[in-house]
């Protein structure tokens, strides 16, 4: 059994279908569903699904724009597209539609309300009545009823974000066509978005926790210096991205957490699809051959995962330490070299685009996790 019906769930759920697995996907909204996300995703995310997102696409992005509190601005553009953007309604329904066509059973607006072991399996309590099963994958957010039910990823770090969905005026819109605005300047660091959409705009902020009181000043002023303080915001909603940051259990027995439930995002980008999607594809890899083999311990998919996504999480979160430290210590010199600096813009859209990685790319720079420890041994970006 799959427990929430995002990237990762929805992914999971395919991929156990496609094993012979029988497997029902519980999602409490109904579908397809609002879900609060700036729904960028990058051309590597497309590229580690095995069928085409095109229908879903709202804008693809070939170039972005970096401002610092709306000044000093100026753009790159890539070569080639290095993300698209996705309304997450109509993408996370594609990736459910994919499964149920593989196989798995969906059963939507349906809240788990408790989760408990019983024998070998478990027993959930949801607003239908009880349902239970052998295996069981929470990908229920960062959030995850799943997580606290059975003691897993405790301890995650967490940042907050606030997006809005602004109705913007048609020549807005048409500024930003394949163009996405990175607004840096938030203490202690944190940074504000620009994501164009077919109808709307998706405006928002990451900080850490201890700065959300401010999260709402800060986007009012930033729509403002956009020239959007009277454009309608449609929706308005806050949420948290978690970040596992060394070997907190994420797996057990009979039991994994995926996605944002485990706390898979970088905390250089704050982005999180791309992990959910191969955790999703690497828990229905191990669920199903622990099925096959007759057990039910799910260790070996979180020895996956950190074989397969740690070293990209960990190598992001260095060069986060770096990046916001200098920005702190001199805002003008890193902006400058910001600009200047061809290999930087190369190397985030190679690792956008899926021809690199994070860690790939940091070990070209081997001075850089030393650095990051001086820079911030008291202090955790």
């Amino acid at each position: 059994m799959v427990v929430g019906a995002g990237p990762a769930g929805a992914t999971a759920a395919r991929g156990l279908a496609l094993r012979g697995v029988d497997t029902l996907l519980l999602e409490r909204a109904r579908l397809p569903r609002y879900k609060s996300c700036a729904g960028g995703i990058p051309v590597r995310t497309a590229r580690a699904l095995d069928f085409p997102i095109d229908e879903v696409i709202e804008d693809t992005i070939t170039g972005l724009r970096l401002t610092y509190l709306g000044r000093h601005g100026f753009t790159r553009w890539a070569q080639a597209p290095i993300a698209h953007m996705v309304m997450r309604d109509r993408f996370d329904y594609l990736l459910v539609r994919k499964a149920q066509a593989a196989g798995a059973r969906l059963t939507d607006g349906i809240v788990v309300r408790g989760v408990e072991r019983r024998g070998d399996g478990f027993e959930l309590d949801t607003s239908a009545g009880a349902v239970r099963c052998r295996l069981l994958l929470g990908a229920d957010g960062a959030n995850s009823l799943v997580a606290r039910a059975l003691g897993l990823g405790e301890g995650l770090a967490e940042s907050v974000a606030l997006e809005a969905e602004v109705r913007a005026p048609l020549a807005a819109r048409a500024t930003w066509r394949g163009l996405a605005n990175l607004d840096l300047g938030y203490r202690p660091w944190g940074y504000a978005w620009l994501f164009p959409k077919a109808e709307v705009l998706s405006i928002g902020l990451v900080v850490p926790p201890r700065a959300a009181r401010q999260l709402r000043g800060h986007l009012t002023a930033y729509l403002a210096r956009l020239g959007l303080a009277d454009a309608p915001v449609e929706r308005l909603v806050g949420h948290k991205i978690r970040f596992r940051r060394g070997p907190v259990p994420i797996a057990g027995e009979g039991a994994a957490l995926l996605g944002d439930a485990a706390g898979l995002a970088d905390e250089f980008s704050e982005e999180g699809i791309y992990y959910a999607v191969r955790s999703g594809q690497l828990a229905a890899v191990h669920a199903a051959r622990a099925l096959v083999e007759g057990r039910r311990w799910l260790g070996s998919y979180e020895r996956a995962v950190d074989r397969a996504l740690m070293p990209e999480l960990r190598a992001a979160r260095v060069i986060a330490r770096v990046f916001y430290a200098s920005l702190r210590l001199s805002p003008w010199l890193t902006f400058r070299l910001s600009r200047r600096v061809a290999y930087l813009w190369q190397a985030l859209f190679r690792v956008m685009r899926g021809d690199s990685t994070y860690d790939r790319e940091l070990a070209r720079w081997p001075f850089l996790p030393a650095l990051a420890r001086t820079l911030l041994r008291n202090a955790e970006p």
